[in-house]
């Protein structure tokens, strides 16, 4: 097995995140012989990344050596704790350590800072809502909103909004001043390119349009 706490590069998790934005979700899973994530997914502004993939890819580029699905468990005590351990948002993990929480909304902007053009269009979404408190991750990569009513958390991005709907179904708001790629966006605004994405996870589909357990 492998030993998690090996990885230890964070640039070596960039370099698969990029990679990533280059091959597509689903050629990146194929290249590493992985099937998709079912709970745990490394979040960073722009998407959502399946955690095993990206944590075996990193392994890699860090050592050279290839991991397989088996040798790795994506859970609380796997590769999703070891990507959150090296600064990384994991969504499914606790998030609770080293965040800092606020009251409103507007008294988080003070630490995060999202596009003047996007603002009108997240208020407008945030006041559908009521929400107990805001919360920014010890990443830093995003504002969480906690409803009231105990549903699932709000994350605001710098240019995208993400939230689960009482039917469980994910839904994903491109903000205005945004950058198109991978899963649904990408880093380098100078290779924009549109893509379907699954309104219900976030994620990049497959050439089909359909993804294999919808």
């Amino acid at each position: 097995m492998v030993s998690y706490a090996d990885l230890s590069d964070p640039n070596a998790i960039e370099a698969a995140l990029g990679e990533f934005d280059r091959l597509g979700r689903w050629a990146f899973l194929d290249k590493y012989g992985f099937g998709e994530a079912r709970e745990y997914f490394l979040v960073t502004d722009d998407g959502r990344y399946d955690s095993k993939a990206i944590f075996a890819a990193a392994y890699e580029v860090q050592y050279g050596v290839a991991v397989s699905s088996s040798e790795i468990s994506g859970g609380k005590s796997g590769a999703a704790r070891r990507l959150q351990e090296l600064g990384f948002v994991v969504e499914g993990l606790d998030v609770e350590r080293g965040r800092r929480t606020f009251a409103t909304f507007d008294a988080a902007l003070h630490e995060f800072t999202i596009p003047f053009e996007n603002l009108s269009a997240v208020r407008e979404h945030l006041a559908r809502f009521e929400f107990r408190e805001a919360y920014i991750p010890r990443s830093g990569s995003y504002i969480a909103m906690v409803p009231f009513d105990g549903s699932l958390v709000h994350y605001i991005n710098s240019g995208s909004i993400y939230f689960r709907n009482i039917d469980g179904t994910g839904e994903l708001i491109p903000l205005p001043t945004n950058q198109l790629g991978r899963s649904g966006f990408s880093r380098n605004a100078s290779t924009r390119k549109a893509v379907d994405v699954c309104s219900e996870c976030w994620l990049e589909l497959p050439a089909s349009g359909v993804r294999s357990n919808h």
